[in-house]
């Protein structure tokens, strides 16, 4: 890795025209391998839906390509910037430009499309681009690989493959930036590893991502959006909705607009294709002992607790203890707590009390209440009355705060974060600046005190 490294470190930047060709050819190839991309990602996972495949891997990285090739000349134009009053005539511009070998770490939920769109990112920015996908969908990281090759020479962008051992080496490269998504306590480590090199980077983590309900939204509507979002990927999304907090006169009332909705999406579990399995058996062990932690009591499950496989059905819990691990950890699966609260208010300081979320959701028709939410917390974005959409939006930058990242990609926010915005001053022809350089004359003297 280092000798490859060593060799893209010597290398230009891309220019501008390649750039953009070399992104219509990956969203040609991507269209031409989408089959292979659905069945490999199913077979990553045991079973993985064709149709959560096509939205979240295909489809949005199609369109986070294009919309960086619409935009790319727009992006990469110098930005002028006025100067100083007492230097005019001259001039002062922001220029764009590539920071050398971006490295690109990708994790298991969302295997394609987490190399796809930060990859866009990059060459959009000039850059030469190092990727390790994740070692935990092995079928789907062969096959980036495979593709990539198909569009880039080694040189533009190399792949590596390999264990958690690989990824360490990877993170201490000297790359000139890395992109890193998954967990907080894999992203101090990455962090750790890339101050050695005084590397910058972006942390797409997690985190417990908040549901708010206002007390007059409709339960219905809002049960919709949260099996619709929780339930994708079968809960394994870094922005899932991870606990919700209602009003404890409209819990009973929530329990059963979410059980009818998941019925409603899901009627034949046992043989659903549209209902993804869990990664492995190492995920899936670690998701039944959240269970085995609480009572009985609390489960709500419309298709039962009986797992197969690696098919772990919806399960909602009914107030579980702020001290049980399943309030403690990110969930990143199919279960979902509902906590009462007796006011909007304590649903707002339970969520101030707690680590900064990579998203947090509201349902409210309220403005009040939205402007509230909106002004008195901080997480990296806020979705009002739907879920997980605000990821595809090419317009937004997505990224956490606090423990739930830093730094944020999509649109020309990926292309600034994957370039260095360099300075540049343009003196004119006509230059005074030596009346504020020695030697200082009483003349000099005075004009410095007239500025």
């Amino acid at each position: 890795m280092k000798t490859q490294l060593q060799k893209m470190k010597q290398l230009p930047a891309i220019d501008v025209g390649q750039r953009k060709q070399l992104l219509k050819t990956l969203a040609r190839t991507i269209k031409k391998h989408k089959k292979r991309v659905i069945t490999a990602i199913s077979n990553d996972f045991s079973h993985r839906s064709s149709h959560e495949t096509l939205l979240a891997e295909i489809m949005v990285s199609l369109e986070e390509i294009h919309h960086n090739i619409k935009n790319l000349n727009a992006w990469v134009k110098p930005q002028i910037r006025h100067s100083n009053w007492k230097f005019y005539p001259s001039k002062c511009a922001i220029v764009p430009q590539a920071l050398g070998v971006v490295g690109i770490m990708a994790p298991w939920n969302y295997p394609f499309n987490l190399v796809m769109a930060p990859l866009a990112a990059a060459i959009s920015a000039g850059n030469r681009v190092m990727i390790k996908p994740s070692e935990m969908t092995p079928l789907t990281a062969q096959l980036i690989k495979d593709i990539l090759a198909e569009v880039f020479d080694d040189e533009q962008v190399h792949v590596v493959l390999g264990d958690v051992t690989v990824a360490s080496e990877f993170s201490q490269l000297p790359l000139d930036h890395i992109l890193f998504t998954g967990s907080t306590p894999v992203g101090k480590i990455i962090m750790r590893n890339a101050a050695e090199h005084l590397t910058p980077v972006t942390l797409e983590l997690g985190g417990k991502s908040p549901v708010l309900i206002d007390e007059n939204y409709p339960l219905d509507k809002a049960a919709k959006s949260i099996v619709g979002g929780k339930w994708f990927n079968a809960g394994q999304t870094c922005i899932a909705p991870d606990y919700i907090l209602v009003h404890e006169n409209r819990k009973a009332a929530l329990l059963k607009a979410l059980t009818s909705s998941l019925q409603k999406a899901y009627p034949e579990l046992s043989r659903e294709k549209d209902y993804s399995h869990i990664i492995n058996p190492a995920h899936h062990h670690r998701l039944t002992q959240l269970l085995a932690d609480l009572d009985a009591q609390q489960l709500v499950a419309p298709f039962g607790t009986e797992t197969r496989n690696q098919m772990m059905p919806p399960i909602l819990v009914d107030n579980p203890a702020p001290e049980t691990a399943l309030m403690q950890q990110e969930i990143f699966g199919p279960i979902l707590p509902i906590i009462s609260v007796h006011s909007m208010d304590e649903a707002l300081q339970f969520v101030k009390q707690r680590a900064r979320p990579l998203t947090l959701y509201l349902f409210s028709n309220r403005q009040s209440t939205i402007q509230k939410i909106q002004s008195q917390t901080l997480s990296g974005s806020l979705a009002i009355n739907e879920t997980l959409v605000q990821f595809a939006q090419e317009g937004l930058p997505f990224g956490g705060v606090g423990a739930s990242g830093m730094g944020s990609y999509h649109g020309i926010q990926g292309f600034r974060a994957m370039s260095h915005m360099k300075s540049v001053y343009y003196q004119s022809r006509l230059n005074v600046n030596f009346l504020a350089r020695a030697p200082f004359k009483n003349w000099k003297e005075k004009i410095i005190k007239w500025l």
